[in-house]
């Protein structure tokens, strides 16, 4: 059985955006605005003839544009639940931990969730249920005005 977040098909929207099909047949539109702009070695995909040549290969597990640079499907089936509001961002997940000074056993405790599902929430693993975000909020809240 394959998961969901393993790529069937991708195709480019000029100029910064990737419409996916995730093997369970669900489809994203993922915008690469923040990575492209952040990080150097995406440089070469603001060139948007570069930007269209993305690809799924690895048996639907990355995706590769012509230059070389690749995205696992993981990264980009997160992106695609937080941009569609399915997902909490990691972003913020990760500056939560920090404002709150919680280590991973901390947040967990917290948050009663297992140890290893906060350390893959974090490291970005695993996208954040919006269940979990809700939590997040509205504990920093009940902390602030407490």
């Amino acid at each position: 059985m394959s998961t969901p977040d393993k790529m069937k098909h991708v195709a480019a929207s000029a100029p910064d955006t990737l419409n996916i099909t995730l093997a369970s047949g669900k489809q994203y539109r993922v915008s690469l605005v923040e990575p492209m702009s952040r990080i150097a070695g995406f440089a070469p995909l603001s060139d948007t003839a570069m930007f269209s040549t993305a690809k799924v290969v690895d048996k639907g597990w990355t995706v590769e544009w012509d230059c070389g640079l690749s995205m696992a499907s993981e990264r980009l089936y997160q992106m695609a639940k937080e941009q569609a509001g399915e997902a909490f961002p990691l972003a913020e997940f990760k500056a939560w931990m920090e404002r709150n000074q919680m280590s991973l056993t901390t947040a967990s405790s917290t948050l009663g969730l297992s140890r290893r599902a906060v350390s893959q929430y974090s490291s970005g693993a695993r996208p954040i249920p919006k269940v979990v975000g809700l939590a997040c909020r509205a504990i920093e809240l009940e902390r602030m005005h407490g």
